[in-house]
């Protein structure tokens, strides 16, 4: 990672594929060589010596290496500094874009880096918090961001490792997140906001497995205000904590984000203008809207893949039996079905398959750097040749991973 600082300049993309590939290969080194030393049959999980927080603090040691790295594959993060420098001068980023001339006074040079300058803002309350703090912390620079999302990421590995106990599951798959590179890199390069909203759900998955639901409510509204990813968890909800215990779970979450919301509403709703634009015309990386969209035509794909996911959502929702696995089933159907998948995206379904060690879920960990590609071209388009790469793997290491879950649930076998 150091290397990469040195080396990297101003954002050699070509640089972070390779240096993607290669910690990834260290990585899936290091945790088979873990996996090779988990118990067997249904013994009782005896951990390596002090391996979870010797796993946590170089966790940490990886991210705070990273600090001086400047954005390479994505440019959002200088909309992040943009949006928390104009909120901080009270101007509303939902309602008011970059190029609007009354922002003409706080131009500067992350100004010049903003993408997109004819576009509002499409993140939540929470998130525009974050991004304010961050710009409190650093003014124009990425480090104040890094540092909120350090801060961020340690509890996402501290109660990951609860939550792993708490499901009975082996403390050492920490690795499966704590040394991934895309939270890694993608966090502490690019600095994505993801690792925010990461941290929430995390607190939720743990306080409502604990059966905490009131504060488990808190932290899915702020998760939620971070990134909209959460919702899509909530018919879960129904068959978890019954709908006794779901009508004030569902007032102190909607209570939260109203309040977060206020400050931001205008007459003239301007908050939804731009999300409806990214919602209904953005798309990049998506393995089944890519497929329908090569049979059928664009937006057609996109109906049949919203379609798709409403089934996927309502059928796992009806059937599942554990929390942990329906909201696995339910991120994977997202990653499936979704229209734009970049990379950082698959942070949130990689923060639980620590729990569930799906090895379809690892290989498309590794194979989305090779996304990374598209930009590199002269025009922005997508390969075939990289989608094929990244979802024939997927695709049949997922028909293993649930022929195997099934004959483990048909003949009582444990699980790692």
């Amino acid at each position: 990672m150091i290397s990469f600082d040195i080396f990297n300049g101003k954002g050699s993309m070509p640089l972070y594929i390779f240096t993607y590939l290669e910690v990834f290969l260290l990585f899936s080194l290091a945790f088979f060589i873990i996996k090779a030393k988990q118990p067997s049959g249904n013994k009782q999980f005896t951990p390596l010596l002090n391996v979870p927080m010797f796993l946590i603090i170089t966790g940490i040691v990886f991210r705070i290496t990273l600090f001086p790295a400047a954005p390479t594959t994505s440019p959002d993060v200088y909309r992040y500094i943009w949006e928390g420098k104009i909120v901080t001068h009270g101007i509303n980023p939902y309602q008011v874009p970059p190029n609007a001339q009354q922002l003409n006074q706080y131009h500067s040079s992350v100004w010049e880096k903003v993408g997109f300058k004819n576009m509002t803002s499409i993140y939540p309350p929470f998130a525009q918090f974050t991004f304010l703090l961050g710009f409190l912390l650093s003014g124009d620079s990425v480090w104040g961001l890094k540092i909120v999302y350090l801060f961020c990421e340690i509890i996402t590995m501290i109660f990951l490792l609860k939550l792993l106990k708490l499901k009975g599951k082996n403390p050492d798959y920490l690795i499966l997140y704590a040394w991934l590179p895309i939270p890694v890199m993608e966090y502490f390069i690019n600095t994505h906001i993801d690792a925010a909203g990461i941290a929430f759900f995390i607190l939720f998955l743990y306080y409502i497995e604990k059966g905490n639901y009131k504060i488990s409510a808190i932290f899915y509204a702020v998760s939620f205000l971070v990134k909209f990813y959460p919702i899509i968890l909530f018919p879960l909800l129904f068959k978890k904590i019954g709908i006794k215990k779901l009508i004030p779970f569902t007032l102190i979450f909607l209570i939260i984000t109203i309040c977060c919301y206020v400050p931001f509403l205008t007459s003239d709703l301007a908050i939804k203008n731009t999300l409806a634009t990214y919602l209904t015309r953005w798309e990049f990386n998506g393995s089944a809207f890519n497929l329908f969209k090569a049979i059928f035509n664009q937006n057609l794909a996109r109906i049949l893949c919203g379609f798709s996911l409403v089934i996927a959502i309502a059928a796992i929702s009806f059937r599942y039996k554990d929390f942990i696995n329906g909201t696995f089933g339910i991120l994977l159907s997202y990653v499936i079905f979704a229209t734009t998948l970049y990379p950082w995206y698959l942070g949130w379904i990689a923060s639980i398959n620590p729990v569930i060690n799906f090895y379809s879920v690892f290989s498309l960990l590794f194979t989305s750097n090779f996304s990374n590609f598209t930009p590199l071209g002269k025009v922005w388009q997508e390969y075939w040749w990289v989608l094929i790469i990244e979802y024939i793997p997927f695709y049949i290491l997922l028909y293993t991973d649930l022929k195997s879950k099934y004959l483990q649930k048909k003949f009582n076998l444990s699980s790692s």
